[in-house]
């Protein structure tokens, strides 16, 4: 199976002044299971990709969530085995990112990751999935911090 998608997506308010709760902001990076709304990213760390901010500490950087979002993927699967249990193998090339708002959004500005994965289907808990992806790029926006590399992802139910 070849699968190739895209995510594209902006949010706003109706006034200009509109402040968006954190929920409805675009947040991206690793297997997109931890928080709000989080796009997957495969390769890199949770919530890795897009606006950062360090806390009053200074400590580790924060997500801020962005506005603008963008997310492409390229998925070739093979079917290993269906019986007794379907297992597939599968590799992936995505590119993503997120933007704190439309004025700062370039499409060539694009995280990009690649790797390969399997997934088993087992009936009582579904389909089960495991990647290691190597993602390119790293954040721009707090130099020094290391965002991209070889990153290990457990996925339930995608």
């Amino acid at each position: 199976v070849l699968f190739m998608g895209s995510e594209l997506g902006y949010v706003s308010g109706i006034r200009v002044d509109t402040t968006m709760p954190p929920s409805e902001l675009y947040y991206m990076g690793g297997n997109g299971l931890g928080g709000f709304n989080v796009t997957p990213l495969r390769g890199y760390d949770d919530n890795s990709i897009g606006p950062l901010s360090f806390g009053s500490s200074g400590g580790r950087p924060t997500p801020q969530g962005g506005r603008v979002l963008a997310r492409f993927v390229t998925e070739l699967r093979f079917a290993l085995t269906l019986s007794p249990f379907p297992i597939y193998l599968l590799s992936f090339a995505e590119a993503g990112n997120v933007w704190a708002s439309l004025r700062e959004a370039d499409p060539f500005n694009l995280k990009r990751s690649v790797g390969v994965g399997m997934r088993l289907l087992l009936q009582p808990i579904g389909l089960l999935g495991f990647d290691v992806g190597y993602g390119f790029d790293d954040n721009p926006i707090i130099p020094g911090l290391q965002t991209s590399g070889g990153k290990f992802n457990i996925q339930f139910g995608r």
